[in-house]
């Protein structure tokens, strides 16, 4: 009896152990857990019979004996790395390990394994025969976890291509992160920026508007834009900042670079305010020359009615004096206009050369000597020696003119003092004078169009505006020094530089060869007889006059007479005067060519600025301007 009550308790115990063991296979089973032994002295493994099925071999068409049988369904990128790993075990003492495997299904599916390897001891010497295994099926993690990989990866992408950067702030305005592509160059180094309270970046203000778009877009889950300054190192940069929930307390800001868009608006609201200022000017130009040009038609107009029914021959004499003077001045503003224009759009070109500036401050001094008031005296300040600049000569002599005439106009008794003075890199060519001055209020105006020193002195308001351009395209600036009551300073700086000594040898063997005292000789090239009577009658009692009606007769006389000046036609018969220039030029390079035209375009000016005029003067012209600019050339 005892014999059987203890069998029956061990079937008993049995039958327990089974019934837990089924238990723990299905759970195992359950989380795709499944149990296999490997016999260290033979290699044998013995698998569970439902090994294949737990994990979803068997589904998948994987089906294997042995270690080198289960080689044949592993990934090939694996096969190398299990192998070590379960070499590295069985060398162990512990025969402990864990090794992730990939295996390929029949159609081509991909399953994860991850092995876990206990070792336990057999019956005879104590060391472990036997390893007990069991294999988890992980293709779901990790599935999830390559999932997450790639989303890493493809976001990391995405911020790359971004031309912007992120920045990740918490609702208090502390920077938690800074995402960016590798390259971007920020205004501040990013280990400074993590972590840091946004205030100590940015501006108060900016702060402000930072932290009110956070709030609200964590209360209300709305994407919040807002644009912004930041100055860094004295620069002022635009920045656009999007702002979205990102997560719990946090909000992620796109931040955006507007400084170009910034720039590009602001230049079109300064064209656009240029735009109407120039439209503005326009009026005012207009409205101007209507005065300007009506002025003295009307006394033209008036007094030459006037003059027809005048029997007095005083009268006559003063009022013909008033057409005449009216006249210069509608002349004078008209040459002005035209000249300001071609200046401003470009169209008026520059023609440097080597000049010697005390010369030229002695001939502009010749030329306005005989000019000066009673009560007026002109000096004249230079320094010892020869100065020469790479310049335009006329358009320096033009500047000098002005203001010598301004100065003139605004001088009653005193002096007028024209000075050249070296000052490093720059030549001060000066004009002072001790006339009526200007006022504070209108000095800042000066060089204004239609801006005159004295409302009640004759002229256009246009010629300080044109200086003011011309010494600025010959690369110098102009100044202007007053004080009301006491007189005025206006000076011109041209650029300074030595010249070589064979420049200066070449102008003494010059004026040398022309320093015998002789009246000059002047050819006039004209077709119109009327014309050349008009300026013989102008210049013969200072010159010797010779004239010939066309460009070939004028070739041949410039030959034979060798004149010191020639005042050429452009429009003539037989051979035109740019043609005539142009062959006179291949004789000799050096005698003077004034161009005289009735047409004041600005192409046939530049043609014979470039055939070789060294001057062009438009019909009609003032006589006194004329005679300065022959005087300028040949005294």
């Amino acid at each position: 009896m005892e014999l059987n009550t203890n069998l029956s308790s061990a079937n008993e115990n049995t039958e327990i152990i089974r019934e837990n063991s089924q238990k723990i296979h299905s759970v195992l089973a359950a989380h795709q857990i499944a149990l296999w032994e490997y016999d260290i002295s033979t290699g044998k493994c013995s698998f569970a019979d439902d090994y294949f099925r737990v994990l979803g071999l068997k589904k998948a068409g994987i089906v294997f004996e042995g270690i080198d049988d289960f080689y044949r369904f592993t990934h090939p990128e694996d096969i190398e790395t299990y192998q070590t790993a379960f070499a590295r075990m069985l060398a162990s003492d512990s025969k402990t390990s864990q090794i992730m495997v990939r295996c390929i299904g029949e159609h081509g599916e991909v399953i994860w394994l991850e092995d876990h390897f206990l070792s336990y001891k057999g019956c005879n010497d104590g060391q472990p025969d036997k390893l007990l295994a069991y294999t988890v099926n992980v293709t779901s993690q990790c599935e999830k976890e390559q999932h997450i990989k790639y989303l890493e990866k493809h976001n990391r992408k995405i911020i790359e291509a971004l031309p912007e950067f992120i920045f990740i702030f918490d609702e208090n305005f502390f920077i938690t992160d800074v995402l960016m592509a590798p390259g971007t160059i920020l205004l501040h180094p990013v280990e400074v920026l993590r972590g840091a309270d946004g205030r100590d970046i940015y501006s108060e203000e900016v702060s402000e508007l930072f932290l009110c778009n956070i709030r609200e877009c964590l209360q209300d889950g709305k994407l919040k834009e807002i644009e912004y300054p930041l100055e860094v190192d004295g620069i002022r940069h635009y920045f656009q900042a999007r702002i979205a929930p990102f997560e719990g307390n946090k909000v992620l800001a796109l931040i955006h670079d507007i400084g170009d868009r910034i720039r590009r608006s602001q230049e079109l609201i300064e064209a656009k305010r240029r735009a109407e200022d120039a439209d503005k000017m326009k009026s005012v130009f207009l409205a101007n020359m209507s005065h300007e040009i009506r002025t003295p038609l009307n006394a033209i107009v008036g007094f030459s009615e006037i003059i027809a029914v005048t029997e007095n021959e005083e009268d006559k004499m003063e009022y013909l004096e008033i057409i005449q003077r009216n006249s210069n001045l509608l002349l004078q503003l008209i040459n002005d206009i035209l000249d300001l224009s071609r200046i401003e759009s470009g169209k008026s070109e520059m023609h440097f050369q080597q000049v010697e500036i005390s010369g030229l401050v002695d001939e502009v001094e010749k030329v306005h000597q005989l000019k000066m008031k009673s009560d007026v005296e002109l000096k004249v300040i230079r320094p010892v020696g020869e100065y020469w600049t790479s310049t335009d000569r006329n358009r320096v002599m033009q500047v000098l003119f002005n203001f010598l005439s301004n100065a003139i106009k605004n001088t009653e008794k005193g002096c007028i003092t024209l000075g050249l003075k070296h000052e490093g890199n720059w030549l001060r060519l000066y004009v002072s004078d001790t006339g009526c001055g200007i006022s504070k209020e209108k000095l800042p105006q000066i060089f204004t169009r239609f801006e005159k020193l004295n409302d009640f002195v004759q002229g256009t308001g246009l010629g300080l505006s044109i200086c003011k351009s011309i010494v600025e395209r010959l690369g110098g600036r102009i100044e202007v020094t007053s004080e009301l009551g006491e007189g005025s300073t206006f000076a011109l700086y041209l650029p300074y530089q030595e010249m070589p000594e064979e420049v200066v040898e070449r102008s003494l063997a010059s004026k040398k060869s022309v320093a015998a005292d002789r009246r000059k000789k002047i050819l006039v090239v004209e077709d119109i007889e009327s014309n050349f009577a008009q300026l013989n009658i102008l210049l013969n009692k200072e010159y010797i006059i010779s004239w010939v009606r066309n460009g070939e007769e004028a070739v041949n006389s410039f030959i034979r007479e060798r004149p010191d000046l020639i005042l050429m036609d452009i429009r003539m018969p037989v051979m035109d005067g740019i043609q005539a220039t142009e062959k006179i030029r291949t004789i000799s390079l050096t005698v003077p060519i004034i161009a005289v035209t009735a047409y004041a375009f600005y192409t046939e000016q530049q043609q014979a600025i470039q055939a070789g005029c060294n001057a062009v003067i438009s019909k009609p012209y003032s006589m006194e301007r004329l005679k300065e600019t022959i005087e300028s050339y040949i005294g």
